[in-house]
This record gives structure tokens, sequence and C-alpha cells, in this order.
């Protein structure tokens, strides 16, 4: 495969070096040329130096033949137009990797359209998402968010013996606003239908919206949350996106330490006195005293200073906090955060990096995500029918088998679909299907239905 990759930052040289040592031909463009001499010397890839914004540069890397062009610079702009012009040379398959993506929101599919990205990531919503979720004590062994995070798929193991094992799916009452998109036992996977029955030990991915994925998690074997105190050290975009998350989970009170007064204010006033903001600094012992911090729950440190989390949650750590939780700015230091004694650590790069890696085994321009090690797909159509007709029921559409309609968005309103639900010329759905129906179902939403 040929891959272009723009920004040789961590994110550009973690995937760059994976990437290489699976034999796929990379090239990578940097406007810095001390990174791009470094890549060329440590891996086998090729290495450009310059604007990844300039269309004659962006063709020399290989731009207008390639099978995938990542922009990972850490300017999202910058990222933005390099899809734009990537996508007009002829990139088949374009990700934009956006520090912050809330300047899509409620734009998103204009953006798509106008700037030809195929798929959009955060780097602070990737481990938001992952922080929160260890906060939440989800029982999820694996979270994806589509539709600006109202549409979720999460993969679920059925621990035990309950009502979701009692009976098949089809007599279960499940709640109204999800669906079971795929089971895997064993090694065997496939999407079941209504006759198939869950067991003990079976991996489920269930599709829908998150308060009714939560009432789901609950029946397959998840303890219900107790209270938590969490306590989040930064108010920039990580600490922040984590909060917008836990901000209205029941049984969870949140604190902000941020040391910035402005940004402190700021805080306070987009959450309107639901959480407490603090001015101070994490590793400030007579603050941290003063606010019995070691009476939380969960102790998580986002700022940009990978030194002062780690000090931060040690000392967080030896006045009883009973979980602490690290950004880490520094992939390279994933192993002192573990010495350390801090019980999670996540790098935002390369979480980033990882789920890009699993688009390059995607077989379609318009997977959204990759599961279960290529064997599902996630694809997100805009819909288009043939013939002069406007709306067609979930029924009457002819799905291949092994296909499932997860969602609908129609404009601001998400959908949960049933056979007798409507889809609308216009609509975008989003759909799981096995690899060996990709092609039907982009024919079925492209024009194909009748």
């Amino acid at each position: 495969m040929d891959i272009v990759i723009i920004g040789a930052g961590e994110v550009g040289s973690h995937l760059a070096d994976i990437l290489s040592r699976e034999g796929h031909r990379v090239s990578v463009v940097d406007s810095s040329p001390e990174k791009a001499k470094r890549l060329m010397e440590s891996m086998d890839v090729h290495a450009i130096t310059g604007d990844g914004t300039r269309a004659d540069l962006l063709n020399s890397a290989g731009a207008s033949q390639a099978d995938l062009v990542v922009a990972v610079t850490n300017n999202d702009q910058v990222n933005m137009l390099a899809c734009l012009v990537s996508k007009q040379l002829g990139a088949r398959r374009v990700i934009l990797r956006l520090l912050d993506t809330k300047l899509l929101q409620g734009y998103r599919y204009f953006y798509k359209h106008a700037l030809g990205f195929d798929v959009v990531l955060s780097t602070q919503e990737l481990a938001a998402e992952e922080i929160a979720a260890t906060v939440r004590e989800q029982h999820a062994l694996e979270v994806e968010s589509f539709a600006d995070g109202r549409v979720q798929l999460r993969r679920l193991r059925i621990r035990q013996e309950s009502e979701l094992t009692a009976s098949t799916l089809a007599n279960l009452r499940l709640p109204g606003g999800l669906l079971v998109a795929a089971l895997m036992r064993k090694d065997k996977f496939y999407v079941p239908s209504g006759v198939d029955q869950l067991a003990v030990d079976d991996q489920i991915y269930v599709i829908g919206l998150a308060p009714d994925l939560d009432e789901f998690e609950l029946l397959s074997g998840a303890r219900k949350l107790g209270r938590r105190s969490v306590v989040i050290m930064g108010g920039g975009g990580v600490g922040r996106e984590i909060a917008r998350k836990l901000d209205g989970v029941p049984g969870v009170s949140i604190r902000i330490l941020e040391k910035d007064a402005q940004v402190a204010r700021e805080l306070a006033s987009e959450f309107g006195g639901e959480l407490m903001v603090l001015v101070g600094d994490g590793s400030d012992l007579d603050l941290l005293l003063e606010e019995r911090i070691g009476d939380a729950n969960v102790f998580i440190a986002t700022t940009r200073d990978d030194e002062n989390n780690m000090v931060s949650c040690q000392l967080a750590r030896s006045l009883g906090v009973e979980r602490t939780v690290a950004v880490i700015n520094k992939a390279s230091y994933r192993k002192i955060y573990d010495l350390l004694g801090v019980d999670q650590a996540i790098s935002p790069r390369v979480l980033c990096a990882n789920r890009m890696l699993r688009f390059v085994r995607s077989g379609s321009v318009n997977s959204i995500a990759v599961i279960a090690d290529g064997r599902g797909e996630v694809l997100e159509l805009g819909v288009r029918f043939r013939g002069g007709k406007t709306s067609r029921k979930v029924k009457n559409l002819s799905l291949p088998r092994g296909t499932v309609i997860g969602a609908i968005v129609r404009g601001e309103d998400v959908i949960i679909p049933g056979g007798e639900t409507a889809v609308n010329e216009g609509d975008q759905v989003i759909l799981f299907t096995l690899p060996e129906n990709l092609g039907d179902v982009e024919a079925l939403f492209a024009g194909g239905v009748s």
C-alpha cells in the first residue's frame, strides 16, 4: 500500500515506523529538516522536507497515487488544508487528525464533503473517552463513537448467567435505543439473528445511544456505579473534554484544579456551577491537603508537563487517592509512570496512531471503524435512491446478510431504527457489515436502491 504521512511528530513517526515495518511504501512530509533526516536514518521511509499543504510537494510525495494520506501535524488548519489538497490530487483515502474537533461541531458533514476527508480523529477526544470510561468503570472492552459522540458501538463480554442468556434475542426485552450488531463466540464472528441466544463468555458488539448502552451494560453483568469523587488537574483540552464527558453522570462529582485564573473562570462559566473549579497546581501539597484531595476516588493529571503530572499523581496517591491516571505527552515516559506506580498512563498520540492503523487494514474508504481485527467494519454512508424514490423502510432495503443499520442521522436527530423505520433520501446511515458485503452495501446506498 502507498501511504503518505503529513507530519513527523509523535503520531506521524509512530505510524511511519509500524507501517514501514509491515512492508508498506511510506512517504513522510514535514517542515523540519532534522525530523526528516532522523526518519530517513532510522526507518525505511521516504522523507521530504517542506510545507505539507503545497500541491507540488504532496504530488512528489506520491499523494496523487496514494491509497492513504494521513494529516497529523500539530496544526489543525494545516491538516485540514493538506486533506483538501491531497483529495483533489487523487488520494484514495484521507484521514484528518485534529487536536480540537469543536470547529466541526454542527458542520461535520459539510466539512467532510468540502475538505474531502474520510475519517476525522481527535487526540483529545480519544484520550478523554479512554479516561472517562475508566472513571465510569464501564464494563465495555472497547468503545467507538460516531455522529459527534451521540452514537456508540461497545464491545462487551457476557460474564454471567442473566436475563440476557435466558432466551433468544428476539424474545429479550432490551432497551429501545440499541441493536446487537455482532457476536463473537470463541473463534466464530457473525451477525446474529433473532433466533440466536447469548451465552456466558460471548463477546457482543452493541450499537446505540449511550444511556441505553449503559442500561444494557448493567444487564450484561457490570456493577452499578456508586458515588465517585474525581479530581482533574489541568483544564486544557483533554481535562476539559473529560469533564464534559463526566458532567451529568449520576453519582460522579468533579473538581478541576487549574493554575491559570482566566482559564479557571472560563471553565466555571462553561459548566455553570455544576462542578467545582479551583485555582491552583496539583503539585502544591498545601492546596491538596486543604481541599482534602486524598478523599477522592480518582485523580487525573492532564497538563502538558509530564514531570508535573508524575509528581502530582505521586502526591495524590500518598494522600490516599484510590486511583491515579496521567496523560503522557512523551510516549517514552510510559515505563517511568509504571515504575512510579501510576495506575493508568495514557498517550493521546499513541492512541490516535493505533486507531489510524486499523484503517490501513479496512476494505472501504467509507469505513469509520474497523473492529475484531478487520472481521467487521462500520460504514457511514449518505443515502441516494434511484427511480425517483425519496424513502424506503429498512425492511425493504434488501440489505446483504450480515449487515445491520445501527443508526440514522437526520439533521440534528439520531434514530436507532427497526424494520418499519423509514430511511430518507439525504439521510446519513451508520451501519455495521462484514467485509465481504462492502461492495454491495456501498452500491445499495449510492443510488442502487430502486
